[in-house]
């Protein structure tokens, strides 16, 4: 342990600061990017995927079906971004550990300092003491709040996860059964149209 970072009273009051801002920091830039999050595109195409499942006119029901291939590739193409950010969350819950962990060292310093430290002396060891205690107070606050954070990293993640993987299943099985049920819907009405229109319906009928 190096004492002379407690020598001064300049010193102990940065003590641990480093950590500190490091941890602001990224906890600013999480929050915003956290909260600034818009998922409403997803929606918006499980939206429109319902409506093409519900779509019974036979004219719709042709455009319809070539649109699940655009559908298909914009979901495909939102859920690489939405891996993407889920990666870059993963980083950097890493460095907020990282950061919190180095902050638990710095206070377990402090810590051993102050008790291996003479309860008695001259009034300017005792006001730096003081202080110091003061100051690790401070770090112990901060060193939560990251863990706390972190754990909010964490459920961002796992939201990540969940639309990434509802995603996933629409594209390997709801379009490929809607595409499949439109095309045979698509059939089966074709095959009574042309009936009505060659007189064939009647003659079956007959």
């Amino acid at each position: 342990m190096n004492e002379d970072r407690f020598a001064d009273m300049t010193s102990i009051l940065s003590f641990g600061l480093g950590s500190q801002n490091r941890l602001a920091d990224l906890n600013k830039l999480l929050t915003a990017r956290i909260k600034e999050a818009d998922y409403s595109d997803v929606h918006q195409k499980f939206e429109e995927l319902l409506a093409i499942a519900q779509e019974t006119d036979i004219k719709k029901m042709a455009q319809k079906e070539e649109r699940l291939d655009g559908l298909n590739s914009d979901l495909a193409g939102i859920r690489i971004e939405l891996l993407k950010e889920q990666k870059l969350l993963w980083a950097m819950r890493g460095t907020n550990d990282a950061y919190v962990f180095q902050l638990g060292q710095e206070i377990e310093e402090a810590e051993n300092y102050l008790s291996q430290a003479p309860a008695e002396g001259i009034a300017d060891v005792i006001t730096r003491r003081e202080t110091l205690k003061k100051r690790v107070q401070e770090l112990v606050t901060t060193k939560s709040v990251g863990i706390s954070f972190s754990e909010q990293i964490k459920l961002a993640e796992a939201n990540l996860t969940s639309l990434s993987d509802r995603i996933w299943n629409v594209m390997m099985n709801l379009i490929p059964l809607l595409r499949g049920r439109l095309s045979m819907e698509y059939s089966r009405i074709m095959v009574e149209e042309i009936k009505k229109a060659t007189g064939m319906e009647s003659e079956a009928e007959g």
